[in-house]
């Protein structure tokens, strides 16, 4: 929620952090290992003249993607504060780069009236992105989200607000089908004094569903919400772009998910408007119990990802 924030970069981020990673003269990669979900393997998002410093607990992840100008291995948060303390001595008086905070202050506020603008997205069924606005006006600020692979799910990095640490889970690279559910569960097992929430496309969900008989035979208070397009949306985009919209294996039939869920014992909940969203997340939320929220939504196409000049994921 800065006012500077730009969004996050990667395969599901937006066209303004891809910008500001390809005009950035450094870029303090902490904790990050600059692969797939951060640059989507496009090594013209970051400018071959861009120096790197990358952070890394783990050695062998140190320039193992993109060539650094600087390896630390350490602890990401241990070392942000050493480096604070050092530039605070240094530059007692700050040393500010108006220009180019003007330049970030520009992409935020794009960003910003690009998000704004998806609240009056309309349409029966709704598009993917006018989910999360309806989520954001209710997910606990501590709430841990689980998101799986997938074009709909992918939506919620540029969309959700993760504010405390320990609230994001996702695959750690090569978009990990299915596993949404599951690590939501694991979560919730974790740290059961939090709320937990996994966000699913339903080709992702059809991997790992079964998996609602274990969150309600040990009782796992998991809110899962499944946005249904009836078809596998990443592999489909891919199909239409490259052969022609000539499809193999990516529509699917599917059963009404809330169903399913009554079937082991589960709440199912159905939500067809966006302004229903918000009240059965939190029904969900209270119920203390496994849930799952079927929301159909439109198929959607998105843009390669985020590349230099502006063409991007929006």
């Amino acid at each position: 929620s800065h006012h500077l924030y730009v969004g996050p970069p990667g395969g599901r981020g937006s066209g303004e952090a891809a910008e500001a990673l390809h005009r950035a003269d450094v870029i303090l990669a902490l904790g990050t290992r600059l692969n797939q979900p951060t640059t989507f393997w496009d090594y013209r998002v970051i400018n071959r003249e861009t120096q790197i410093v990358q952070v890394d607990i783990d050695a062998r992840e140190i320039g193992r993607n993109y060539p650094v100008a600087v390896g630390i291995v350490g602890d990401a948060k241990a070392v942000a504060e050493q480096l604070l303390r050092a530039l605070r001595e240094t530059y007692p008086q700050g040393r500010p780069k108006e220009a180019w905070r003007s330049e970030v202050a520009t992409l935020a506020a794009r960003r910003q009236a690009r998000l704004q603008a998806e609240r009056s997205l309309t349409g029966t069924p709704m598009m993917p992105q006018r989910v999360y606005p309806e989520l954001r006006r209710v997910l606990p600020r501590d709430c841990m989200v689980t998101i799986d692979a997938g074009v709909a799910p992918g939506l919620a990095y540029d969309r959700l607000h993760f504010e405390t640490p320990r609230t994001l889970f996702n695959y750690a690279g090569h978009g990990g089908l299915g596993m949404g559910y599951c690590v939501g569960l694991g979560t919730k097992l974790g740290r059961p004094d939090r709320p937990a929430v996994s966000l699913q496309g339903d080709g992702g969900f059809l991997y790992t569903s079964q998996e609602i008989n274990t969150a309600v035979r040990w009782r796992i208070p998991l809110v899962s919400i499944v946005l249904n397009n009836s078809c596998h949306g990443a592999e489909k985009a891919q199909q239409q772009r490259h052969f022609g919209a000539r499809y193999i294996g990516v529509d699917l039939v599917n059963p009404r998910f809330d169903k399913l869920a009554e079937v082991y014992g589960a709440r199912g909940m159905y939500v067809e408007r966006p302004e229903e969203i918000a009240d059965a997340l939190k029904e969900a939320l209270a119920s203390n119990g496994p849930s799952v929220i079927e929301i159909p939504v439109a198929e959607y196409f998105p843009a390669p990802a985020p590349t230099p000049g502006g063409a991007g994921r929006h």
